[in-house]
């Protein structure tokens, strides 16, 4: 077997001097990284960035690179369009908004991806492959690592470990809108105040913030327009409008199981089904992220190459669609295992095995409704970060839960977030939980670059 890059965080291996130089930036410099970062709370922030090596990276995203395709091939095997892989799914009929049962299952559906992994003795282990238009953390994750770099750029003793931020998921995924929708198209970026997003409900503080993205995007060549669901309409031609902008394609920012009853959801239903607004992406991407899939890969390793079954035995953790007959087996190997609804997102109804009590592990078993997978425990590393209170300006060093998401647009890698817990959190990673976002600084050391 082929020994494959590390993606394990640096820090326990740099010099002593190396890892004090960078506490030393984040001393100094940690208001300026985090200004502005949609965060629920702020009573920690992180002094670094966490840090990987360029073969990581590059490792993590060959990984997610190929499981987004196997993801495809699975649906396909079973499936032709929307409507047969939601049924096959047993997703409700009435589950996502603006689904075309007849959308066909090609290649565009998963031109948006971010894949959550778990590192393992090194090893990036796979626990969900994100296929979505709304994928979280771009913007963000993206202005950290930026800013941290920027911070660092004049330091030798980065220099010499050739320190860079990964390309931008942000610029990528304009390049990716514009292949998408077209030339001269006038794109709206249309969230809901309802999304989770911190100040979302302010729809003018919302459209404010993130005026310097919209610009970013007429510079790549996409015009855009941020505004939010609940307002928008239709004129008179049936044409889809943001204020007094008309729409020719949404770039949609909210996930499709969103409540319908919303105010400009109409609207946006009527403009798609009449087919005067392009859907960037259609909302059948959300379908492919259904963790049902993984144990279809489980299922179908033998009628895998070998390479594409070694990346499952490898990267994926063992998964199984939960059924009555498994109910004792699940029971007995608790400790060992994670219980999560296949059709939902942001940690909703996920309970790890060692974390929760033997009566609480057989109620949310006995309780559950709808689809359910069963997962392998991941032995995960957990990431040594430092951290700061700014209220008492104390400081904290602590072992605690991490996930790494590579991003890829057009099926081109592009940028990596991660989140991780602060000081005395859960092992749910997540931002809706008080994660905190952070990105990935890339260096060469052990590598000849």
């Amino acid at each position: 077997m082929t020994t494959r890059p590390s993606a394990a965080d640096l820090w326990p291996v740099l010099p002593d001097e190396v890892r004090q130089k960078f506490l030393d930036y984040g001393h100094k410099h940690w208001a300026q990284v985090y200004e502005d970062v949609a965060l629920h709370s702020q009573h920690w922030l992180p002094l670094r960035t966490p840090i990987g090596t360029y073969a990581g990276v590059d490792e993590m995203n060959r990984i997610t690179q190929r499981v987004s395709q196997l993801v495809l091939d699975a649906c396909r095997r079973r499936a032709r369009t929307a409507g047969e892989l939601r049924a096959v799914l047993q997703v409700p009929d009435d589950r996502i908004q603006l689904l075309d049962d007849s959308e066909p299952l090609t290649g565009r559906l998963i031109n948006a991806i971010r894949s959550d992994l778990l590192i393992e003795r090194g090893v990036p282990r796979m626990v969900e492959c994100n296929v979505e238009s709304a994928l979280g953390g771009v913007l963000d994750a993206d202005g950290v690592i930026r800013r941290w770099a920027e911070v660092y750029r004049d330091e030798p003793l980065f220099a010499a470990m050739g320190a860079t931020a990964p390309p931008s998921p942000v610029d990528a995924r304009f390049d990716a809108i514009r292949a998408d929708v077209g030339p001269g198209k006038v794109t709206g970026m249309i969230y809901t105040s309802g999304g989770g997003y911190p100040g979302a409900h302010d729809a003018e503080y919302m459209i404010n913030r993130l005026r310097p993205f919209a610009d970013r995007g007429r510079e790549l060549g996409v015009d855009l327009v941020v505004y939010p669901l609940e307002w928008l309409k239709q004129d008179e031609a049936g044409r889809l409008t943001a204020g007094d902008r008309t729409l020719d394609a949404v770039w949609r920012m909210f996930v499709p199981t969103v409540d319908a009853d919303l105010d400009g959801m109409a609207a946006l239903r009527a403009a798609d089904a009449a087919g005067t607004v392009r859907m960037y992406l259609p909302t059948a991407v959300w379908l492919l992220s259904n963790k049902t899939i993984f144990a279809w890969l489980w299922d179908d390793l033998d009628r895998l190459p070998a390479e594409d079954a070694e990346i499952v035995r490898a990267n994926i953790p063992r998964t199984w669609v939960y059924e009555p007959g498994l109910r004792q087996r699940v029971i007995d190997d608790r400790e060992r295992l994670v219980f999560k609804p296949t059709d939902d997102y942001g940690g909703h109804g996920v309970f790890i095995g060692p974390l929760t009590s033997p009566e609480d592990w057989i109620a949310a078993i006995d309780g559950a409704t709808g689809p359910h997978i069963v997962q392998e425990l991941i032995d995960a590393e957990p990431l040594t970060m430092q951290f700061f209170q700014p209220d008492s300006g104390d400081v904290v060093e602590a072992d605690v839960s991490y996930c790494v998401s590579t991003y890829l647009f057009d099926r081109i890698p592009a940028g990596v977030f991660t989140r991780f817990s602060p000081p005395g959190a859960g092992g749910v990673v997540n931002l809706t939980q008080g994660a905190l976002t952070g990105g990935l600084l890339q260096v060469n050391v052990g590598e000849n670059r």
